[in-house]
């Protein structure tokens, strides 16, 4: 089983969104625990991760040899990839 980290920049746009939305994607998130890779999609030219989740999309960074799931950052899917 995987352990989840959420980095503050995930926590506070966490936090901006409504109660139901930010309940929906954080259960989504906690339940890829035990088989994370059977839910996430590698992105183009990257180390990095995503999930979907309704219309938005978590960006993780997966740890293997520490059994760690570390969100880097939580956004809307049309500007969530954006620097």
């Amino acid at each position: 089983m995987f352990q989840i980290e959420i980095t503050e920049t995930a926590k506070e746009f966490l936090e901006k969104l409504n109660k139901k939305d930010a309940e929906i994607i954080l259960n989504k998130i906690y339940s890829i625990r035990d088989n994370p890779f059977r839910y996430l999609k590698r992105l183009e030219g990257n180390k990095l991760w995503r999930l979907r989740i309704m219309d938005y999309r978590a960006v993780m960074d997966v740890i293997v040899s520490m059994n760690k799931i570390i969100v880097v950052r939580i956004g809307h899917r049309k500007n969530v990839y954006e620097n």
